[in-house]
């Protein structure tokens, strides 16, 4: 389309918000538009600015008054909310089947007569909770999981007479849909399993609780031994070490077998494949459940609608129960007993449009970061849509869990990080509108602030959103299954470095799955850092040698590359990241200090630079290798000091090993820097960027400096609605405490078109 045109269409809907559908037929659809994964509504390019709101009941529904009062001045007309709770309600006298869909009509049509243009995201809950659908459990005691400790709970994923149910209400509530004329209404349809529909089991997967033992389970498990091993009992006898064992009388793991590694903090495959091998059928479970479901909506829809899930948290899962004060503590991640590592399989699939994650719970207070729970560049590149669920507790919240703010100021500067970081990633959002989150009904600030960033997020579209980072981190969801579901490493390693030391080094970074590295998916990065690339069979070896060892690119390398082959040795290590190490079995709690402060990578660190870990992690390693440059030592049991942090140069790359997880954010600012990587600022700020947008989130405030990666027309403060330089190559403010703020960074042409709006 040409720039003039484009211009043109960003002004019409800029200026008028998008009008939704009255006597038209509406498509939705996700298609790239200027380098992301956009929604189009009959072939328009529109910000996914959502409400989600509580459901319209029988009797009413509770969030009409606020949708008169908010939804023509806001300019956001999508809702998502629940259904499946009323409609999928069992035997009833009078009824053929188990779904009840005489009210719905009536309740979707509450929240048209309050905005004519309201069109519906449908949050849909399969999941058979016992106590709403108890007569579900009193129909099929059969079909319900068995945890390790002998009692049940829910139905169990593997159950096919709740599959093919849930099936069959996707396609008879389309269908009624259809026939009461509201289809064209509805962008998305999200199917949801799991405790809140997140595809997570609550109870078997992060409470000191292991499943499924139901007969569902086993013989699902069954079936899919022999599939993956070619129904070959030799080769399932070797694999699991067995000469006893064949496919008939193969059961799902123990839970003391899923509790405890046989190899330290790894499973050695020559003694537990069995495990292994249930969670990756655990994760090929769910992932086919998804596609399933998403199927059967693109089949009812004539995929008219999108279709998509809550699913691939694999930047989150370390927390358990004990996080959300839901139960007892305990040790124990969520990853893989969650079924959330079947994300590449759903990533590779045309019947899935959108992924949803609330942003990550870990920091989200003020000065935390406000990031997304999935690998979120890997979306783009297989064209998903991400929906980035923000439920912020503001300061009108009465409980003081998950970073909630503590008056308007930090409730705005949280909110406006959380946008600039949307808006630097292209990803679309929903707002949850509620007592104690963002409801201008207790907070008349949040409705100029939902406005002003319901245009800000039509703007950005336009906006050049290609990729410019040149940091890749890659998180391998393979590896996890060759992990021990202890969270000692998964927390350190992935959890807190994402949350704390990443996002504050001074540059942006995209974050993706290692298997769209090794199969060449990615551009160019000069620096790649690898946070859990344990195991690696030959071919993944070959694959990733080939994509990283050339053009000067550098390679950080955190605890145990590559130890896993076809077992685990330290001899893979050095295959990996070319070099040499011993290693040191006896699990004690370690740290890296800084030793050599003559070269490049630490000559600008203080000598009160010390990273590690508490985690008792075994075996440990340590670097021997003569032709590495020690930079750091490792310091763990009887207080032994060998070189943990050294950096070894190739002719084509460059390799730089951290034997413990955590890396802190001046670390990597040095690596950054001397990879070659540009660094907006050096300040320590929460920072995100593209070419054309700069978002900072900062709790100090004070002047900054920030130097951009060529010269621009115009800095302008799209919070604040003013221009900060022009015809700049950097640029100079004086930033607020505790606030956040976003800069367009391009040309003039464009950002007229914002300021022309009323």
């Amino acid at each position: 389309m040409p720039k003039r045109s484009l211009l043109i269409l960003f002004l019409v809907i800029c200026l008028s918000g998008f009008s939704g559908p009255q006597d038209k037929t509406y498509s939705y659809q996700v298609k790239d538009f200027n380098g992301t994964p956009t929604l189009f509504i009959q072939g328009q390019p529109v910000f996914y600015g959502t409400w989600w709101l509580p459901a319209p009941e029988v009797d009413g529904w509770a969030r009409a008054e606020f949708t008169r009062n908010n939804a023509a001045d806001t300019g956001v007309h999508i809702y998502a909310f629940d259904v499946g709770r009323l409609e999928w309600t069992g035997p009833g006298e009078g009824r053929l089947s188990h779904f009840d869909f005489s009210t719905l009509e009536a309740r979707l049509r509450l929240i048209l007569k309050e905005d004519p243009e309201a069109l519906f995201h449908f949050r849909i809950y399969l999941e058979m909770n016992e106590g709403m659908r108890q007569w579900w459990h009193d129909m099929y005691p059969d079909e319900i999981e068995i945890t390790s400790d002998g009692s049940t709970y829910r139905q169990s994923f593997a159950s096919q007479i709740w599959r093919e149910q849930a099936k069959d209400y996707l396609r008879n509530f389309i269908a009624h849909l259809q026939k009461i004329g509201l289809d064209d209404r509805v962008v998305a349809y999200q199917v949801g399993a799991g405790h809140t529909g997140e595809w997570v089991k609550g109870k078997i997967s992060m409470y000191s609780l292991t499943g499924d033992y139901s007969r569902p389970m086993q013989e699902h498990f069954r079936e899919w031994l022999k599939e993956h091993y070619h129904n070959d009992v030799n080769s399932l006898r070797k694999a699991w070490d067995d000469q006893k064992i064949d496919f008939a009388s193969a059961e799902v793991p123990s839970g003391d077998s899923q509790f405890h590694t046989q190899h330290g903090t790894f499973r050695d495959p020559s003694q537990e494949q069995n495990v292994i091998d249930y969670y990756i059928c655990l994760a090929d479970l769910c992932s086919d459940l998804i596609l399933d479901f998403c199927r059967t909506i693109k089949d009812a829809t004539g995929g008219r609608s999108l279709a998509g899930a809550f699913y691939g948290y694999l930047m989150e899962l370390a927390w358990n129960a004990g996080f959300f004060s839901e139960g007892p503590d305990s040790p124990f991640s969520t990853y893989q007993r969650s079924g959330h590592l079947g994300l590449y399989k759903v990533l590779n699939s045309s019947l899935v449009d959108f992924l949803v994650s609330p942003y990550s719970y870990g920091f989200r207070g003020i000065g935390g970061e406000g990031c997304s729970m999935l690998p979120s560049e890997s979306l783009r590149i297989h064209n998903k849509l991400y929906l980035f669920e923000d439920d912020t507790r503001s300061h009108t919240n009465d409980h003081p869990a998950y970073g909630r703010a503590r008056d308007l100021q930090e409730s705005t500067a949280i909110l406006k990080r959380n946008l600039a970081y949307i808006a630097t990633h292209g990803h679309g959002v929903w707002w949850l509108i509620n007592q104690g989150h963002m409801d201008p009904t207790y907070e008349p600030a949040f409705k100029p602030l939902i406005k002003s960033f319901q245009e800000l997020g039509t703007f950005v579209q336009y906006t050049n959103r290609t990729p410019s980072a040149e940091v890749a981190v890659l998180l391998d969801d393979e590896s996890f299954f060759y992990e021990t579901v202890n969270n000692e490493l998964d927390f350190p390693l992935i959890f807190k470095q994402r949350l704390v030391g990443l996002p504050r080094m001074g540059a942006p970074f995209d974050v993706y799955l290692l298997n769209d590295f090794l199969e060449g998916r990615l551009r160019p990065y000069k620096l790649y850092i690898f946070l859990n690339a344990f195991r690696l069979d030959e071919h993944r070896r070959s694959a990733l040698k080939k994509e990283l060892r050339r053009g000067g690119r550098t390679a950080v390398w955190i605890y145990a590359p590559g130890y896993i082959k076809d077992m685990p040795a330290v001899e893979n290590i050095e295959d990996i990241t070319g070099i040499k190490f011993a290693s040191h079995d006896r699990p004690w709690p370690s740290y890296i200090h800084i030793t050599n402060y003559q070269h490049a990578l630490t000559q600008n660190l203080s000598q009160d630079v010390i990273w590690g870990t508490d985690s008792r992690l075994a075996p440990l390693f340590h670097v021997e290798d003569p032709e590495a440059v020690e930079l750091g030592q490792v310091v763990y049991s009887q207080g032994r000091c060998r070189v943990g942090y050294a950096l070894k140069k190739f002719p084509e790359w460059t390799s730089i090993y951290s034997a413990v997880p955590n890396l802190p954010s001046a670390v990597l600012r040095e690596i950054a820097r001397t990879a070659g990587v540009h660094l907006y600022s050096e300040k320590g700020d929460v920072l995100y960027a593209t070419s054309e947008l700069l978002g900072v989130h900062t709790l100090s405030g004070g002047t900054r400096r920030f130097e951009l990666t060529q010269n621009v027309e115009i800095v302008y403060d799209l919070f604040n609605r003013k221009v900060i330089a022009e015809g700049v190559r950097f640029f100079e403010v004086s930033l607020d405490p505790v606030s956040t703020s976003l800069f367009y960074t391009g040309k003039k042409e464009l950002l007229q078109r914002l300021r022309q709006r009323p």
